[in-house]
C-alpha cells in the first residue's frame, strides 16, 4: 500500500478504508489532500480485495471543507489554466474528482461522519452512497458567507429544490438528525458507536455479492435524473452481466439448498 502525508490507507480484511488525517486543521481540503485522496480511492478500485471501501475522518471532524489558510505547499502548488470554470471541476484541490470516482467505483463507498462536512467536505460526503453519521454531526453549504456561488452537487434530487435552496442562500447548518429525516444520511448513531457501527455495515456489503452491488450502483446513478427509458435500457443491461457471475449462480444454489451464500465476488 501507498505511503501519505495528509491522509491514512488500510485494508481491513475486504474493506479499504481512508482516513482524511488533518485533525489539526479539522481535515480540510488542500491541494496534497486531494491528490491523495485521488490515488487512495484508485488504489482501491484496482484491488480485488478490496470489497467495500470506508471514507471518513480523523478527530472531531469529517472535513471542514477548503482549508482557506492555504491550498498549497511547496511540494503540491497551485497549478491553474485559463478557463476558471474548468479550474474549478478539475483542481487544484480535487475534492470535485474525488466525487466522481467514488459515483464511478464499482464498489459501495460507506461515509462514516463526525462532526463538520461544510463546503467540499459537504459534497465529498454526498459523493459515498451510504451515510452514517454520529449524533455529532452537522452539515452545511457555507459558500454564500463568503459571498460564493455553489451549485450543491446535484443536492435538489435528494431533499427537493425548495431545501437545496435554503441550505446555499443561507450556509447554515443542520444537524445529524434534520440530515436523517432529509435522507442525507442512512442512520445517526451515538458518537462512541461510530466506527463499530460503520464496520459491521462495511463488513455485510464486503461480503456480499460484488459484482452485482457494483452493477446495481451504476444503474441507480445512471437513472437517477435521466427519462424512464434510458434507466430501464441500463437497469437491463446490469441484470443481464449480474446473471452472469458467479455470485449470481451461487445465490440461486444457496436459495434451493436453504442456506446462506458464501459470496466471492466474482
Amino acid at each position: 500500500m501507498s505511503e501519505y502525508g495528509t491522509i491514512r490507507y488500510e485494508k481491513i480484511d475486504k474493506i479499504g478504508k481512508i482516513t482524511l488525517n488533518r485533525p489539526e486543521r479539522l481535515n480540510a481540503i488542500n491541494i496534497q489532500l486531494g491528490h491523495e485522496v485521488l490515488a487512495a480511492l484508485e488504489e482501491c478500485e484496482l484491488d480485488g480485495d478490496v470489497r467495500a471501501v470506508i471514507f471518513t475522518g480523523t478527530g472531531r471532524s469529517f472535513c471542514a471543507g477548503d482549508d482557506l489558510r492555504g491550498m498549497e505547499t511547496p511540494e503540491f502548488p497551485r497549478r491553474a489554466g485559463p478557463d476558471a470554470s474548468k479550474n474549478y471541476v478539475y483542481g487544484p484541490n480535487r475534492w470535485t474528482l474525488a466525487v466522481h470516482a467514488m459515483r464511478r467505483m464499482p464498489k459501495p463507498v460507506i461515509g462514516s461522519i463526525r462532526g463538520h462536512a461544510h463546503g467540499g467536505g459537504f459534497n465529498l460526503a454526498m459523493g459515498t452512497d451510504i451515510r452514517i453519521a454520529s449524533e455529532t454531526a452537522n452539515f452545511a453549504i457555507p459558500f454564500i458567507k463568503w459571498a460564493m456561488a455553489t451549485g450543491v452537487n446535484q443536492l435538489h434530487y435528494q431533499i427537493g429544490l425548495g431545501l437545496a435552496l435554503e441550505m446555499a442562500f443561507t450556509g447554515d447548518s443542520i444537524d445529524a438528525y434534520r440530515a436523517e429525516r432529509l435522507g442525507l444520511v442512512n442512520k445517526v448513531v451515538p458518537d462512541g458507536d461510530l466506527e463499530d457501527a460503520t464496520m459491521e455495515f462495511a463488513t455485510r456489503l464486503a461480503n456480499g455479492p460484488t459484482r452485482s452491488i457494483g452493477l446495481s450502483k451504476g444503474a441507480i446513478y445512471r437513472g437517477w435524473f435521466r427519462d424512464l427509458d434510458t434507466t430501464l435500457e441500463y437497469q437491463g443491461i446490469a441484470q443481464t452481466f449480474a446473471g452472469q457471475t458467479e455470485d449470481r449462480a451461487e445465490g440461486q444454489k444457496a436459495f434451493v439448498e436453504k442456506r446462506p451464500p458464501n459470496y466471492s465476488g466474482l
